[in-house]
């Protein structure tokens, strides 16, 4: 179905897992299902979701711990579930930078609703952001993504920092000890972002080289 939603659903209770794909398939969501942390991350790298449904406790890495980390490096959407209903445990979800917290057990229906808003709240805030214009390319630095026509990949939040910082040097020699310092990573690091980001680039369709290597100083990017 052409603009579904897409929601992932982490939690190791696979019967509620279950039940939630069911009835959120049956609300128009395409729903995907991670029994842990790791799964969760493994599935990221390739979707990009709209909203993730994250429970408390999780086997390994607490949903706390998780989100916690994402919400440095992502901004998508997360709507927290746990059954330790105390005011503590959600002022500490909250404090992760969770859009919302829902204690165990909800209606569905609830559940629903808060889904909608979030999803509305979240679009609202894309669109207000406005997509720059790298030659043939189209980048949101809210979501991180690139595009180019129809086609479409994701960013990570490094490779975001790299492509932006030379967008604003446009056509002018950028130094790696300088791009180092701005990103806040190992002269060799950049090398190493500066060619993943290329590969993506390139790995979209009729696309061209725009990240050049300035021999003995840095990178230039040419749109």
């Amino acid at each position: 179905m052409f603009n579904q939603k897409h929601i992932l659903v982490i939690d190791d209770d696979q019967k509620l897992s279950n039940l939630l794909k069911s009835y959120l398939n049956e609300q128009g969501y395409h729903v995907d299902l991670a029994e842990n942390t790791a799964v969760a991350r493994d599935k990221m790298h390739s979707i990009i979701y709209d909203l993730l449904i994250l429970d408390v406790m999780l086997p390994k890495e607490s949903g706390l711990v998780f989100a916690a980390k994402l919400k440095k490096i992502d901004k998508i959407p997360i709507l927290m579930l746990s059954a330790m209903g105390n005011t503590n445990d959600r002022i500490k979800g909250l404090k992760t930078g969770v859009d919302e917290y829902l204690p165990k057990p909800f209606e569905p229906e609830e559940l629903l609703l808060r889904i909608k808003n979030i999803i509305k709240r979240n679009k609202q805030i894309v669109e207000e952001v406005n997509l720059i214009k790298i030659g043939s390319f189209s980048f949101n630095n809210y979501k991180n993504i690139l595009y180019k026509k129809k086609f479409s990949i994701k960013l990570t939040i490094k490779e975001a920092k790299v492509l932006l910082y030379l967008y604003k040097n446009t056509g002018n020699d950028v130094e790696r000890d300088e791009l180092a310092k701005e990103i806040n990573v190992s002269t060799r690091s950049v090398d190493v972002l500066v060619k993943r980001l290329r590969s993506k680039i390139l790995s979209l369709p009729q696309s061209k080289n725009i990240l050049l290597t300035s021999r003995g100083i840095g990178y230039r990017l040419d749109p």
